[in-house]
């Protein structure tokens, strides 16, 4: 019932592609979705490239199925070297985030015959990324953890859709069946989750950030520039909420940028009960931590449930 164009792009079983996150999408989650019949996708932001060898590495020992790579482009010369690795060891799809990684970038990994998908906060980003040759976009809203632009998923899906002719996987605000619905009603070839995967067995999200999803409401997260200088939407800290509160009265410069480092302080370190961690507004649906393996079957179950549920509601 829900095999599409992206499925077959991909080689994917379903139209599920996890959201690439550091500190909560490691090795063990990445084949598992892949396992299961998605597409896991390993970050690489702020990593090394001897990690992006050994993850890669480590992903192929525990699945034989298609998998991706995230490149994050944070400067020319570590989106090159990111490249240059997926390239050498044959890496099937790399996903682009936050912005694309230029032109150039995508015609090396095209030539080497890697699937490019492009993760886009607007149209107009769709359109330039279908120009410069990418296989298909994630038309992302800012309802997602992460990175965000200001557009909501249910607007910014069918004006992508309207305005590229390649797949487009809707991503944001999507943690179960009913999303996953809705998405292919918006003319999505799929979905993208992220903050979902981040509560499951196989997610190395920390016992204290799995705790905070199960418990969280939807007003839980907030967008701030206080962890990488972009907007991200994150759990709700009380560093992050100290340095909102002091951008919001207008507080000295010094004092702004003491609390920014407060909140890259927290979240470098390794502690064992708290850790700013980047998470959707879907973190306010959880409420268990399921396998990756029952929760994409669930889905896709629960999904085709109300799928044929649809004619009856529309003859009604």
């Amino acid at each position: 019932m829900f095999h599409t164009a992206i499925c077959d792009l991909l080689s994917i079983r379903y139209p599920i592609l996890q959201g690439a996150m550091q500190g909560g999408g490691g090795v063990d989650l990445v084949a598992a979705v892949s396992e299961a019949g998605g597409l896991g996708v390993l970050p690489t932001f702020g990593g090394t490239d001897g990690k992006l060898r050994s993850d890669i590495a480590a992903v192929r020992e525990r699945t034989s199925r298609p998998f991706g790579v995230n490149i994050m482009p944070m400067g020319r010369g570590i989106t090159e070297r990111c490249v240059g690795t997926c390239i050498e060891l044959g890496v099937p799809i790399v996903t682009t985030g936050r912005a694309d990684p230029g032109e150039e970038a995508v015609r090396k990994l095209k030539d080497a015959g890697i699937k490019v998908v492009s993760v886009i906060p607007t149209v107009e980003h769709a359109r330039r990324m279908e120009g410069e040759g990418v296989d298909a976009v994630v038309a992302s809203g800012t309802e997602a953890g992460g990175h965000v632009g200001t557009v909501a998923t249910m607007p910014l899906v069918p004006m992508v859709v309207d305005a590229v002719r390649i797949p487009v996987v809707a991503g944001g605000g999507i943690g179960d069946a009913r999303g996953m619905l809705a998405a292919f009603a918006l003319g999505a070839s799929g979905i993208q989750m992220g903050t979902r995967f981040m509560a499951t067995v196989e997610s190395d999200m920390n016992a204290w950030g799995q705790e905070q999803l199960v418990a969280m409401r939807e007003t839980d997260t907030l967008v701030t520039r206080s962890m990488t200088g972009a907007t991200v939407r994150c759990i709700r800290t009380p560093e992050i909420a100290a340095y909102e509160e002091a951008l919001a009265r207008h507080a000295p410069e010094a004092e702004v940028t003491e609390l920014m480092r407060a909140v890259r302080a927290s979240r470098n370190e390794e502690k064992p009960l708290r850790r700013q961690s980047a998470a959707g507004q879907i973190a306010g649906m959880i409420r268990d931590v399921p396998t990756v393996k029952d929760l994409i079957e669930g889905m896709v179950g629960e999904a085709a449930r109300l799928a044929r549920r649809l004619p009856a509601i529309a003859d009604a």
